[in-house]
């Protein structure tokens, strides 16, 4: 609050005025206006993950805040989530999608059956630096990132050399840019080719993961038994998960875990897509078919012309 204080000499000829400005908490200042807020937002899959806790967790000096303190929110039937941070906050983050807390009963879509199954596992995605929007998308493959740096000794340069690395390894199946959203965005994305491309293509690649989960013996849990003897299928998404994060620095697994990926069937694939209205649906696809591809897109309100574009098959592995 502020208070005119005026002083008047006794002649009554002159008169003077000065403005004094408080501000909470005690102390002087000159009244600095509060920081813009921050956003960070995306999309959380492994299929689809709904109803899961996200926490985007500032680095104060090298590691993750505390749960805590983070700043909270659910993702939505389409596996969206936003997150504003009032305080202004431009450094690193650490954001993390968890099971719901009590009463919340968090799912993610199986891409091979369309089926929703129970989601309780934690995937994580950094960010160098929190801008005014920041995108986000928070996937079993920016988890490798997160698992390769740990928890300590993190900053904006060691966050932007985990995520070239992983982009490096997973080339070959056209994973090189981790901020790709895991959905095929129609409405925003209808006349970027090139954008519906390589979204389809982490679809793909996610979809490859679940079915490798379930099938491979390549992926295995740290005692070397296969995730798909692991019990039920989010105990072998769990296991897939974990054995994925574990190739960063092991070639020779690496070598064989992605030979694995590639290996998969993508014939039926419930492909999640937001549709040219808005709406969120799936599709079943064969994706190594651009017949079938183009066709469930423009079901979902692609314009032929842009369907049609040699380009966006292009961007499939």
């Amino acid at each position: 609050m502020s208070k005119l204080i005026r002083i008047v000499f006794r002649t009554g000829t002159i008169a003077a005025a000065a403005m004094l400005a408080g501000c909470g908490g005690g102390g002087g200042g000159g009244g600095t206006a509060a920081p813009a807020p921050t956003t960070v937002s995306g999309v959380a899959a492994k299929g689809i993950i709904m109803q899961a806790r996200v926490l985007v967790c500032r680095i104060i000096n090298g590691a993750p805040e505390a749960d805590a303190t983070c700043a909270a929110t659910v993702t939505g039937a389409d596996g969206s989530y936003s997150v504003t941070l009032n305080d202004g906050y431009t450094g690193p983050a650490l954001i993390k999608v968890m099971a719901g807390t009590s009463g919340t009963i968090s799912t993610m879509i199986d891409e091979t059956t369309g089926l929703p199954i129970p989601y309780n596992l934690t995937l994580r995605a950094l960010v160098p630096a929190v801008s005014a929007t920041t995108a986000a998308y928070v996937t079993p493959f920016s988890d490798m990132a997160a698992a390769a740096i740990g928890t300590t000794a993190m900053d904006a340069d060691r966050i932007r050399l985990q995520i070239a690395a992983v982009q490096t390894l997973m080339a070959g199946l056209g994973i090189d840019d981790l901020n790709v959203k895991p959905l095929v965005d129609i409405r925003n994305n209808g006349t970027n080719t090139t954008m519906l491309g390589m979204q389809a293509n982490m679809v793909k690649q996610l979809a490859r993961l679940m079915s490798a989960a379930k099938t491979s013996t390549q992926l295995q849990a740290a005692d070397g038994s296969a995730c798909s003897a692991a019990g039920t299928t989010p105990q072998q998404v769990a296991c897939a998960v974990t054995a994925l994060d574990g190739i960063m620095n092991d070639p020779v697994k690496a070598a064989a875990i992605l030979a694995a990926l590639a290996s998969q069937n993508v014939a039926a694939v419930n492909m999640p897509m937001i549709s040219s209205n808005g709406s969120f649906a799936t599709a079943i696809v064969d994706m190594s078919s651009a017949t079938s591809m183009q066709a469930a897109m423009q079901a979902a309100g692609l314009s032929t012309a842009i369907a049609a574009t040699p380009g966006m098959m292009g961007m499939m592995h």
